[in-house]
This record gives C-alpha cells, sequence and structure tokens, in this order.
C-alpha cells in the first residue's frame, strides 16, 4: 500500500486547519483504500486519536526524515501555508519538508494551497523554487494562480478549491447545532454569527462590529461570537465589552465537527477567519467578510458574496453591506449551487493524487 505524509499547520487547535486535514485524509482515504497515512503535527499524539493516523512531531526533523524515506508521497497540505505576513518562517518551514522530500527523491504535492502573501525576496525565491520542485500543484483559489505568474512560473498547475468545502453536512448537524447554542445560552431569534481574530487591525474592525452587533440587536437579532482558535475567544470578549446589547461566546464548542453543526443554524454571518465563513456558506447561510487577507475576498468573490476590507472600516460601512445581502433575495438556493459546484472541484484535488500515485499500480476508486 501507498504511504503519505502530510505536512501542514495541524495540531495547534484552528478547527479550520483541522477540519482541512480530517477532509484531506477522508477524500484520500476514499480515493486510495488502505492508504497509510502519517501526519505531521504541534501536538501529535492528539492528531493521532482524534484522526486515526500516525503522527509525529512537526518539528523532530530526524523522525521526520526517516518517514519520508519509506514514503511514496509528501503531502504539503491545503490553507495559507506559503505566506509571509503572519511570520516569515512559515514558508522557511514548509519549504524545508519539501526540500527534505525532494532529496528523499519522493513524489511532492501542493494541495489545495492558497499562496501569499508573500512580501519578502527570500518568502518569494522559495516558493518558486518549492512549486518546481514538485510534480502535482492544486491552488484552492485563481488568487493564487495569479501570485505564482507573478513569481515567473510557468509550469502547469490545477486551480481546484478548498479541500474543505468537499465535506458533507451531518444529517443531524443542525439539530446538535441547536443543542449547544442553547446549552451556551443563545436565545431565540435570528442569529446573527461573529467571528474575529487577532490582527493589527482588529481594535477598530471590532468597534464597527460592535455598532452593528447593537444596531442588530434593537432589530431583534441575537449577536453569537464564535472562535475558531483559543485565542479568538480574548478578542471576541473584548468585542462584547464594546457592545451595549448582550452577546454570547460559543466558548463551549469544541472543534470542527462543533462548529459545522452551529455554523448550519445561523441566519447571517459576520467574518474574518476563512473558514469560519467555508462553514457558513457550506450549510447556504449568507455572510459578509471582513478582508485582513486577500484569501478572504477571494473565496466570497467566488461564492457571490462581499467582501469589506479592515481599513477604515466602519459601523455604517457593515450596515449596508448586511442590508444589501438581505435585500438580495433568496441568497442561500445560489449559494448551495456554488457550493455544489466547488465541492466537486474540492475533490479532484484527491483525484489527482490518486492519479499521481496510480503508477503503484494500487487499487484506486473513481
Amino acid at each position: 500500500m501507498p504511504k503519505v505524509v502530510i505536512s501542514g499547520y495541524y495540531g495547534f487547535g484552528n478547527s479550520g486547519d483541522e477540519a482541512m486535514l480530517f477532509a484531506i485524509i477522508s477524500q484520500l482515504k476514499h480515493r486510495i483504500p488502505g492508504l497509510d497515512i502519517v501526519v505531521l503535527s504541534h501536538r501529535p499524539d492528539d492528531t493521532a486519536r482524534e484522526f486515526g493516523v500516525r503522527a509525529v512531531p512537526r518539528r523532530a526533523f530526524r523522525p521526520i526524515w526517516r518517514e519520508l524515506g519509506n514514503a511514496d508521497l509528501l503531502l504539503s497540505g491545503g490553507g495559507s501555508l506559503f505566506q509571509d505576513v503572519t511570520s516569515p518562517r512559515n514558508v522557511i518551514y514548509y519549504a524545508g519538508v519539501i526540500l527534505m522530500a525532494w532529496l528523499r527523491r519522493k513524489k511532492i504535492c501542493l494541495y489545495g494551497q492558497g499562496i501569499g502573501p508573500l512580501n519578502l525576496p527570500l518568502s518569494r525565491f522559495l516558493v518558486r523554487s518549492v512549486v518546481r520542485m514538485a510534480d502535482l500543484v492544486t491552488l484552492r483559489d485563481r488568487g493564487s494562480l495569479i501570485e505564482l505568474e507573478a513569481l515567473g512560473v510557468k509550469r502547469p498547475v490545477q486551480v481546484t478549491a478548498d479541500p474543505v468545502l468537499a465535506l458533507e453536512a451531518e444529517p443531524e448537524g443542525c439539530k446538535r447545532g441547536r443543542v449547544l447554542l442553547q446549552e451556551a445560552g443563545a436565545p431565540e431569534g435570528p442569529l446573527l454569527g461573529v467571528s474575529l481574530r487577532r490582527w493589527p487591525d482588529v481594535g477598530a474592525v471590532s468597534g464597527a462590529v460592535a455598532g452593528l452587533a447593537d444596531t442588530m440587536t434593537s432589530q431583534g437579532w441575537r449577536v453569537v461570537l464564535v472562535p475558531l482558535q483559543p485565542d479568538d475567544t480574548e478578542i471576541l470578549g473584548r468585542l462584547k465589552k464594546q457592545m451595549r446589547s448582550p452577546a454570547v461566546v460559543l466558548d463551549n464548542v469544541k472543534g470542527f465537527r462543533d462548529l459545522l453543526a452551529v455554523s448550519a443554524c445561523f441566519d447571517l454571518c459576520l467574518g474574518m477567519r476563512l473558514h469560519f465563513l467555508i462553514f457558513t456558506v457550506m450549510s447556504g447561510v449568507p455572510a459578509v467578510g471582513l478582508g485582513y487577507d486577500p484569501k478572504v475576498e477571494r473565496f466570497m468573490s467566488e461564492v457571490g458574496l462581499p467582501t469589506l476590507p479592515v481599513a477604515g472600516i466602519t459601523a455604517g460601512d457593515l450596515q449596508r453591506a448586511v442590508e444589501g445581502l438581505l435585500a438580495g433575495g433568496d441568497v442561500s438556493v445560489r449559494l448551495l449551487q456554488r457550493v455544489d459546484d466547488l465541492r466537486r472541484k474540492a475533490w479532484h484535488n484527491a483525484d489527482m493524487v490518486a492519479a499521481l500515485l496510480r503508477s503503484g499500480n494500487w487499487e484506486v476508486r473513481s
């Protein structure tokens, strides 16, 4: 049976990245029965227990070298791995793992990747180099393709979709989501879900969001604040203090499955976190994106939803965007149609990896 080593931002408690890992594992195992998977993780024991795979510490380079030695493929998992806004060390680390696989003469796949922003010459050089090393490159949006073209990359790449979009909603998901909302103290009424994250401009953003939330609460809406990563709770706690009206922080939600369930229960969402927006759109829930990073605008544009830049944003800007969205007819039907198309593209990631490994004569499902 083939063996794949998966590298990415796993084991840090970020629900979006954990959902992505689950999606990648599920898709690959469906296409390649018996596939042996090893994940590089910040908390390997937790990852192994949660996903039923073997895992090794992501910075234990000697064990990683050994695992790559008898692997057939390194899969550099989806997400914003190749960007240097949060830290230039991101690009150096992920490029280093790919270089190890290349030195081991293993197949290399960049899977559903989001590329950029890349501000430093070293970052641009490393990304251009690892893309050339790879046997297969799939990108989650056309903006990432444009980033590669700007780097001078001319090799063929495939634009697909974020792997998370291939996940199917659980039949009882919204029912479980309602239970979680009730446990957290969310009152009855139309629900506005809000996701913010740590970012240099988040103080100004939260002031605008608080103003919108107060206005919508006066109109009968109920506000629910949704953390996707542990340090989101602090930011959302500050937002709650800025609001004059009550709000509920979902501190009882544990992991991406709970978030998927809760997201299906919202009537409208407002978010910075990309995968929060993806979770809600997958259930046909209309949303307004807060564009702190190009990936947010790229995704929201693809599904036909608005994004506002965080710089200089006001409550009035948000109010106008929300009113325009709510006045747009049956947005949910159009969203679900677009999600169906993106789901097929997301599955194509796994189809291409299966084709890449097919030369080993392993059974591959179509």
